[in-house]
């Protein structure tokens, strides 16, 4: 064939020439088809030219067109999956009930087709994109599936063997033109922009592909066929090549191929790993799946080529071959990920392909077994990061060999390496795949390997000098490193050792772990567990491999019963094992402590990360675990030791003197200590609690800190493995809170809160709990204020009082599994106890010193000793406690036996000259409390080795090994070195281990150790030396009892450690019944201490080569004793007879948690309650008995005080009742006297105010005016009225709904106003009609007041200085902005008040106020010449007048200037139209009418009508002055016809102005009474507003005729008057007869006759109404005018609205409160409040009107009936309760104007219009949308919903504003940008608040959050 046959199928067009070659298909030998596609498909053309696209598409349909080929195949389509793919950005669904896999999401078609209404699911917005899993069992339950996916569609039948044909031939000649394009684009720069430049121009014929693989099943498989058959690929480009143009071009596009393999990165794999197929050095391709494959990989994933990829995954065979063509590529995914210009996107597409492939677990697991997936996933990641290690720093940098990952590289910063940890975690879901590899010794070690890379990384160095230059900002990636590529994999793989036969493979991770970490402490050369202070000044929290021991073996222990002893390490290794974690614990607290302030804030953002929500379950948890073994494991002093040399506080607890800096540190690593201590001791999240438990811990912890919505619950959850949802968090959150719904009316836009039951402060309140959880410190403060606010509340309702501060709940802890070993046994430490006493004596001493508790004790001089806060005595008392409990647990597990002396009385041992920290040998609580430490010595002579350090010995040594350089004595009495303690055991003593000897033996007489006593030479007593901690005297019991020992100080040494000396020495003496205190007299030191004599009692030796020690002088009890008196406020306060605390509710203040404790050890041991008992009597002899006599004393003094009170209150009421009677008598004659009337003549006094800036009361004045502070807004609210009986107006849903609102905003009161204001422009002058209306229903101008006054000179200085260059940021200084002094609002203008003008000023009601004498005078004040404006230098006061006019004019829409022009009467009528707008505003916010109603939200704040009135009644005064006719004088005169005839005295004298008459004015009876109103009240008085109350009455009353005429006539216009009085022409009704005019016919016929010929009746006026309907009518239309007149009538002469309690009532009530009626009961009509002469002047008006008529009838009758409308309140649009419904149908809705559909769209909720939000396609004249339509619909005001976030954006002028949200979830709580995706509701309380601050104009006063949007929303 040749090119000839391809043109002459062309000719025969697209349509013939596929019907012809599908013809040749369908005989089965095609040969027309090739050489067609040879032209199309010409490498030569542009790939994606229309006409070769539109070509494919026709000749694919073989005959029928695209559209109709398409239905044909999509007919047969299975529907077995979904598999819709889709782009980031787009909405989808993810829902837990129904997924398998956790990666589980389907499109929102199948959700809404499938029933997930009762599931745990969310609506998400993809970030990578993804696929509908929808129809695929391996993934989601089958119940999930939708009604078209799965075997619940039907199936349809076999489709014809001629209907793919065509495709099948086409398939692989248009797949190998989008690789010939890819070959061709390799050549180039190889970068991200050639590669996207490639890409995009592609775009369309990859949308082709798109489009056929759409049709379904049948065209999925003939291009699936095409993409994985080999034989194919060689055919079509395999060399060698015919020698054709074709062909030649088929061999350069080899070539190039072959360039592009070889420069394409290979990974380096370690030589036994070269032979597997995913590592090989080159790839080689054997069908176009694997080429497509390879350009995906080389084109860095372009979005379309992914999703046309994944597009097939619905076939199987295609989604085999694709996952094993993925995993051959797979190791070069590292590789391309560090080339890439932008990683980030490239992640994304990476994972969006790969979670597709390996979320099927039967498909990945094969990938493992075949192609060892596993192993390219972990070496890909080892190669990657192999790529970024520098030398470790912790240990001897020089001599490390260990490297670790460099932090701030780009590979780090920017997670490269997410997509590898991803997809390994995803197939480590797979629990087959997981167990293979647990199994792969080789696969552990080399993931081990990886681990070690993470080892120790982004060390922070101790800044120690100044503050650091620059924090790095890579701590944040190393931690999230550890958690995606450690800690994730490690939980997916614990996820699945759960039973006890997976306790092998346990123990092989634990044994890797150990080889790993053994290798690890050699590579940094950490041999000892000593951190040398050089090591101290490095610290890293990153430490994965202990914490991957730490979880497996605390899964082991909990879940596979293995005992921990069973797998541990040798003691050794296990100390260099304890001392990192220990070291990171440290070094947690020494951030909190500020130890490492000059580090920045980065450190401490580390330390706030490593106790985060997300990571403390894989970091501080494990830790924690892990150092919980160790000290079950390792020797308690030994660890102990360990910790106090980590934390850095031996010398503060060895009461060692320091400098002030290092006293500061080590006194705030004290309080961090003793919490881990304490932590150590009683957690339990992985020693013993299970899920339910942890669960219900984690819950109360979170409640405990706050009140908190539900998905802060959620997310603050600590999570595992990337899911934060707990399965019993639902049933826990129940059980442990109440739902408090936010309340009713607020305005602060409060979420649903979960606040704790009294459950969690009774049982489940764990401040160290909250401790390890707490991110800010201040939650913890919180908590216990919040735990002390409801003890406090439960003892009031039980009427206890309580005076103490409550010490924190510390929870008892707990027995651990016996299988992982006791925590506990670190309080039964020497070592522990004798810092806990020293912690004891500094808190005693620092009360003392303070003065506080009042226990009677000698203030001392000495400086103040830094000493712990109550509740670091809080945890020493805890960790004593502890150690009581367990002591108590042993005594009854085990039968002890207690050393006792023959003889005993009860003594104690006495102490001295030994370091604090080994004063107590042994561990016994009981002999330690009770041991009494008289001295410790100077640091000069304490020992700085360490007792971990110390050489052991068995039992059979007793001896201590001297130093090197002292001879051994000759005879067997061990030499004792300095500082070390000998003991004098009688030998009747016997020593019995406890926990060594069990019963049988010692009764058996078995083989019991016992510790041999050495000959002393003595005769009656042994000398017995003690090792510290000797294997055998570890658990001892020992009795140690001295006496008279007596102790010489210098002075100097007790004010190095800042102790007061002793005036006397102080000891206690022990060997009597009862302790007294001596006291012994002064004597000069001495050099020694005399050897005491030989003594049958137990004694114990110092020997000491220097005579100098510091005193203490105290026991633990004994310090608990005084600690108990301080807090109690009183001497002896605790006594062993006082019962113990019944309950065991960890609740109280100091002193009870102090005395449970002395009840324990008394209880535990006789001999420390004989201890306590000596105490008290040394102490406190015969306190009891006084303290009971004072209180006698003090009851007896309390209720004398209270008689004499009582006395003295009745006295003082005798007295005030008498006075009250003589000032009654004394008014009553004043009354009689007249003495109280008042002055007629005199004038009313001028109000004073308070200037809020210089704090005087002043009246105003002219030259010194006083304004009222406003905030002038530019306002459309009432254009947005609409009509009655329009409907609802709903933001639409459909495009009816759509057409309905449209219609409906076409029946606002703007667009209502403007289609009459036309029609009267048709007909009538514009300078008549101008003055007949208002105007400013969009963009007028609304006053608000806060109430405050200021001079005007004081507010000119206050604007002074906020222009300074300090300026507040969101304040427009220039354009007069300013927040009051006062309360903070903010405002933009003053209303300047004038002072009352004289009584003689204003015109005097005539004798008889008639309605026609009242008419005649204010006719006389409207025609009355004004004075020209005098040629005066203007005042101040006439200034701000001006100032004031501008702003209001400025504020005014543009629209109103360009619509009624600038005329005087417009500028009048603008004027006029202010003062209604704020009355009608005013009128809005109280619901629309003047009946009594539920109070608003926001009350109408009065004050700025009168001053309004003032103002705008100035200029209209300057306007009349100037000469400008506003024919004011010629309506009233028509309006009242007799005012003119009235004579008046002194009529004469007064000029009368003729107005001009314009050649078509408007009828009254067209004309807007409101309006008129308005004018009269500015032009009727000569200072308005001070009119007279009898004229304003005659003005109400002359317009309400006028209004109830035009009523009328416009019924009559209508025709239903009419009809309604035809109906009713024999029916003689109540309505007939009324008032003087003769009722509502006499109205009509008046009018009819008078304009007879002149109305055209409708074409279809209905049935006719009731006449009483009409009068009902009548009233309704006439009411709006009396509101008007009615809150004028309030605001300028004060009083109150009357009390109207219906609507019903509402006419009647106002009539008579204007007083237009009579105050009587009877019934009234519309007629009734007419004036007498009202009849005749309607005539007059009617006839005007009729001559009117005569030239434009239409118009006028238009006019004429709309004149008068009854509207609703403005309301903003009405919304769907469910959002979903709002967010489908405008989420992608196209904009009108641009036609693109809008990132974030917004839809106005005043009209309903969609714009672009932020975006700048819908700009006009660089204006964005959103703020041109808030001018246009709202005056500036705009009120938009964001779509895609629920947000409610508010513009107002230049600001703009985030409001919060109209739509919650279940739980009351906002979803922002749809994180969470939970279905979200309509807030009906948020909607009415919204509505409620338009209506009010309150958005400048209640949000603070505004932002100049500078035109750009």
């Amino acid at each position: 064939m040749s090119t000839t046959t391809a043109q002459v199928l062309m000719k025969k067009g697209k349509r013939g020439a596929a019907a012809y070659i599908h013809a040749d298909c369908v005989s089965g030998y095609p040969q027309y088809l090739g050489p067609l596609l040879d032209v199309l498909l010409n490498p030569g053309k542009a790939i994606d030219e229309w006409e070769t696209i539109d070509w494919c598409r026709w000749l694919l349909a073989g005959g029928r067109t695209p559209d109709e080929f398409a239905a044909i195949v999509r007919s047969f389509d299975q529907h077995d999956k979904c598999g819709l793919v889709w782009i980031p950005r787009v909405v989808a669904y993810r829902c837990r009930t129904c997924g398998i896999s956790p990666c589980m999401s389907i499109c929102r078609e199948c959700f809404h087709r499938g029933d997930h209404s009762t599931h745990d699911f969310n609506m998400f917005l993809s970030q990578a994109g993804g696929a509908c899993d929808c129809g695929d069992n391996s993934v989601m339950r089958e119940d999930g599936f939708c009604s078209n996916h799965g075997n619940r569609f039907p199936r349809p039948g076999t489709a014809p063997a001629e209907l793919m044909c065509i495709a099948e031939a086409m398939m692989p000649r248009l797949i190998l033109r989008l690789l010939q394009h890819f070959r061709e684009n390799s050549t180039g720069e190889s970068n991200s922009d050639s590669y996207r430049q490639a890409v995009q121009e592609c775009e369309g014929y990859v949308q082709m592909l798109m489009e056929f693989n759409n049709m379904g099943d049948l065209m999925r498989s003939a291009m699936t066929k095409a993409l994985i058959n080999p034989q194919m690929y060689l055919n079509l480009v395999s060399p060698p090549h015919p020698d054709t143009e074709y062909g030649r071009y088929m061999t350069l596009s080899h070539k190039i191929y072959e360039l592009a393999l070889d420069s394409f990165p290979a990974p380096d794999p370690p030589e036994e790993y070269r032979h597997f197929p995913a590592l090989a050095p080159r790839l080689k391709h054997t069908t176009l799946l694997e080429e497509f494959i390879f350009w995906t990989f080389k084109y860095e994933f372009p979005q379309n080529v992914v999703c046309f990829l994944l597009n097939m995954l619905p076939d199987q065979d295609y989604k085999e071959h694709l996952t094993r063509t993925f995993v051959l590529h797979y190791a070069r995914i590292p590789l391309v990920l560090e080339g890439s210009a932008d990683p980030d996107t490239l992640s994304n597409r990476v994972v969006h392909m790969s979670v597709q492939l390996f979320s099927n677990e039967a498909l990945a697991l094969r990938c493992v077994q075949s192609l060892q997936l596993l192993h390219v996933m972990v070496l890909s990641l080892r190669l990657m990061m192999a790529k970024v290690l520098v030398r470790a720093e912790p240990h001897a940098p020089a001599a490390s060999r260990h490297r670790v990952i460099d932090c701030t590289r780009r590979v780090m910063k920017e997670h490269c390496y997410w997509p590898l940890v991803s997809d390994f975690n995803n197939v480590l879901s797979h629990r087959s795949v997981a167990l293979l590899f647990l199994q792969d010794d080789a696969l552990v070690h080399m993931w081990f390997e990886f681990l070690s890379m993470l080892q120790g990384m982004n060390v922070n160095v101790r800044e120690t000098g100044g503050h650091i230059e620059f924090e790095p900002s890579s701590y944040y990636a190393a931690f999230s490193c550890e958690l995606e590529a450690a800690a994730y994999p490690m939980w997916s793989v614990l996820a699945h050792l759960s039973e006890p036969a997976h306790a092998p493979l346990a123990r092989r991770l634990v044994a890797a772990a150990l080889r790993s970490l053994r290798d690890w402490l050699h590579a940094v050369g950490f041999t000892a567990p000593r951190l040398h202070r050089a090591e101290m000044m490095h610290a890293s929290f990153h430490f994965p491999l202990h914490r991957y021991l730490s979880a497996f073996l605390c899964a082991a222990v909990r879940c596979m019963q293995v005992r921990a002893a069973d797998v541990l390490p040798p003691a050794e290794l296990l100390a260099l094992l304890a001392a990192h974690p220990l070291r990171v614990q440290s070094l947690f607290y020494e951030i909190l402590a500020g130890v490492w302030v000059r580090n920045g804030l980065q450190i401490k953002g580390q330390a706030m990360t490593y106790i985060q929500a997300n990571f403390c379950n894989s970091m501080v948890d494990m830790d924690i675990y892990w150092l919980q073994i160790c000290a079950a494991h390792l020797p308690a002093d030994q660890f102990l030791d360990m910790c106090i040399d980590v934390f850095g506080v031996r010398e503060w607890l060895s009461l060692t003197p320091m400098s002030p800096a290092q006293t500061s540190e080590q006194y705030a690593m004290v309080e961090g200590l003793l919490t881990f201590l304490a932590i150590l001791v009683s957690s339990r999240t992985n020693l013993g609690n299970d899920e339910l438990t942890q669960s219900k811990l984690e819950v109360a912890t979170l409640l405990a800190a706050g009140d908190k919505t539900h998905s802060q619950l959620l997310e603050l959850m600590p999570e595992r493995s990337g899911n934060a949802h707990t399965r019993n968090f639902e049933a826990v959150l129940q059980e442990l809170s109440e739902y408090r719904a936010p309340p009713k009316g607020s305005e602060s836009l409060e979420q649903g809160l979960f606040v704790p039951k009294p459950i969690v402060w009774e049982q489940y309140y764990d401040p160290l709990h909250l401790l390890q959880r707490a991110v800010h410190r201040r939650d913890f403060h919180t908590s216990m204020d919040r735990f002390t606010a409801y003890v406090r509340e439960k003892q009031k309702a039980a009427g206890i009082t309580v005076q103490g501060a409550l010490w924190p709940p510390l929870r008892p802890a707990q027995a651990p599994p016996a299988a992982a070993g006791d925590p506990r046994q670190l309080c039964a430490s020497g070592v522990l106890h004798g810092a806990l006493l020293a912690v004891l004596y500094r808190g005693v001493r620092r009360r003392h010193a303070d003065g506080a508790g009042g226990a009677g004790w000698r203030a001392e001089s000495a400086p103040a000793v830094e000493a712990p806060p109550d509740h670091v005595l809080a945890l020493a008392v805890y960790l004593l406690a502890t150690a009581a409990d367990l002591a108590n647990e042993r005594a009854r597990t085990h039968n002890r036996d207690v050393c006792l002396a023959e003889g005993a009385r009860g003594g104690s041992v006495r102490i001295a000259g030994v370091p604090l920290l080994r004063a107590f040998a042994g561990g016994a609580v009981c002999d330690n409390a009770r041991a009494v430490l008289a001295s410790v010595p100077p640091p000069s002579l304490a020992d700085d080795g360490h007792l971990h350090r110390r050489p052991q010995h068995d039992d059979s040594d007793p001896e201590w090994e001297g130093p090197d350089d002292e001879p051994r004595p000759a005879s067997k009495a061990a030499s004792l070195p300095a500082a070390s303690t000998a003991l004098a055991v009688p030998s009747s003593l016997h020593m019995v281990r406890d926990n060594s000897v069990s019963d049988d033996q010692s009764e058996n007489g078995g083989d019991t150790p016992t510790i041999r006593a050495l000959e002393s030479g003595s005769g009656e007593s042994q000398a017995l030396v003690v090792p510290g901690l000797a294997a055998a005297a570890a658990d001892l019991d020992l009795q140690m009892v001295a006496e008279h020992m007596t102790l010489a100080i210098p002075e100097n040494t007790l004010a190095q450690l800042g102790l007061d000396p002793p005036s006397e020495p102080i000891a206690y003496e022990i060997d009597e019944p009862e302790w007294r205190l001596t006291i012994h007299e002064e004597s000069p030191p001495r050099a020694a201490l005399p050897a005491p004599p030989p003594s049958s009692d137990t004694q114990m030796q110092v020997h000491t080569s220097n005579d100098e020690q510091i005193p203490v002088n105290e026991s633990i009890i004994s310090l608990l004793l005084k600690l108990h008196s301080q807090m109690s406020g009183r001497l002896d306060s605790f006594a062993l007879e006082e019962p113990a605390p019944t309950s065991e509710e960890p609740i109280g203040d100091g002193p009870h948690f102090i005395g449970s404790l002395l009840h324990k050890l008394a209880a535990l041991d006789a001999r420390c309650a004989g201890a306590v008992q000596n105490v008290r009597r040394t102490l406190w002899p015969h306190q009891r008995e006084r303290q009971a006599e004072q209180r006698a004393r003090e009851r007896r003094e309390k209720e004398e005080r209270s008689r004499k009170a009582r006395e003295r209150q009745q006295l003082l009421m005798r007295e005030f009742a008498r006075r009250q009677q003589q000032f009654l008598s004394a008014m009553a004659m004043e009354v009689g006297d007249g003495a109280m009337e008042w002055d007629d003549d005199d004038e009313p006094p001028e109000p004073d105010y308070d200037c809020v800036i210089c704090n005087t009361t002043t009246p105003t004045s002219a030259q010194d005016p006083i304004g009222l502070v406003v905030l002038l807004q530019s306002t459309s609210v009432l254009g947005h009225r609409r009509r009655k009986g329009s409907g609802v107006a709903r933001l639409a849903l459909s495009e009816s709904e759509r057409a309905r609102l449209a219609a409906q905003t076409g029946a606002t009161a703007a667009a209502h106003h403007y289609r009459l204001h036309d029609d009267l422009d048709l007909h009538f002058d514009q300078e008549s009609w101008v003055l007949s209306v208002s105007v400013g229903w969009e963009g007028g101008v609304a006053a608000q007041s806060c109430g405050h006054h200021l001079h005007l000179r004081c507010l000119r200085s206050y604007l002074r200085s906020l222009a300074a260059p300090q300026r507040p940021h969101n304040l427009h200084v220039e354009r007069g902005e300013f927040l009051c002094p006062v309360c903070r609002q903010l405002a933009n203008g003053v209303l300047p008040l004038a002072p009352p003008p004289p009584r003689s000023a204003l015109p005097v009601p005539p004798l008889q106020p008639t309605h026609l004498a009242l008419a005649a005078q204010l006719l006389e004040v409207l025609e009355r010449a004004r004075d020209p404006p005098a040629p005066v230098a203007p005042t101040r006061l006439s200034e701000a007048t001006g100032k004031a006019m501008e702003a209001m004019t400025s504020m005014a829409g543009g629209k109103l200037k360009q619509r009624y022009g600038s005329s005087p009467g417009a500028i009048f009528t603008f004027m006029a139209s202010l003062v209604r707008t704020n009355v009608e505003c005013e009128l809005v916010q109280r619901g629309g009418s003047l009946v009594e109603q539920p109070a608003p939200r926001y009350k109408p704040r009065e004050e700025c009508i009168v001053p309004l009135i003032a103002v705008v009644g100035a200029h209209s005064g300057a306007l009349a002055a100037a000469g400008v006719q506003l024919g004011a004088g010629a309506t009233w005169r028509a309006l009242v016809p007799g005012a003119a005839a009235t004579p008046l005295l002194g009529a004469a004298s007064s000029p009368v102005l003729s107005d001009g008459t314009p050649a078509r004015p408007v009828p009254l009876l067209l004309r807007d009474p409101t309006a008129l109103l308005m004018h009269f009240l500015l032009l009727g008085s000569t200072h308005p507003p001070h009119m007279d109350l009898m004229h304003f009455t005659c003005v109400v009353r002359a317009l309400y005729a006028l209004a109830y005429y035009q009523v009328v006539n416009q019924l009559c216009a209508t025709g239903a008057l009419p009809a309604a009085i035809a109906a009713h022409q024999a029916d003689e009704s109540p309505w007939e007869s009324g008032c003087e005019s003769g009722g509502l016919r006499a109205a009509a016929q008046l009018l009819l006759a008078a304009l007879a010929g002149r109305l055209l009746p409708d074409d279809a006026p209905g049935a006719a109404p009731a006449l009483h309907a009409v009068e009902l009518e009548v009233q309704e239309l006439v009411v709006p005018f009396l509101r008007v007149a009615a809150l004028l009538r309030k605001h300028i002469y004060g009083g109150e609205l009357p009390a109207i309690r219906s609507e019903q009532e509402e006419f009647a009530g106002l009539l008579r409160y204007l007083e237009l009626v009579p105050d009587t009961p009877a019934a009234l009509t519309a007629d009734c409040a007419l004036w007498p002469g009202s009849a005749a002047a309607a005539k007059a008006w009617a006839r005007q009107l009729a001559a009117a008529s005569a030239g434009g009838q239409l118009a006028v009758q238009r006019v004429m009936r709309s004149l008068h409308v009854s509207w609703c309140g403005p309301a903003l649009l009405a919304l769907p309760r469910d959002y979903d419904r709002l967010f489908t149908y405008y989420h992608e809705r196209v904009c009108l104007q641009c036609g693109a559909v809008p990132k974030e769209a917004s839809v106005c909720l005043l009209c309903g219009t969609l714009v672009c939000l932020k975006q700048p396609c819908c700009r006009h004249h660089q204006v964005a949308e959103a703020v041109q339509h808030a001018t246009e619909c709202g005056g500036g005001t705009g009120i938009f919903l964001v779509v895609t976030s629920t947000y409610i954006i508010v513009i107002r002028g230049q600001r703009a504003c985030l409001w919060g949200s109209l739509y919650l979830d279940d739980y009351d709580e906002e979803d922002r940008d749809l994180k969470r995706g939970k279905p979200l509701y309509l807030s009906q309380d948020r909607l009415e608040l919204l509505q409620a601050q338009w209506l009010a104009h309150r958005f400048d006063h209640t949000k603070r959050t505004w932002v100049w949007h500078r035109d750009s929303l």
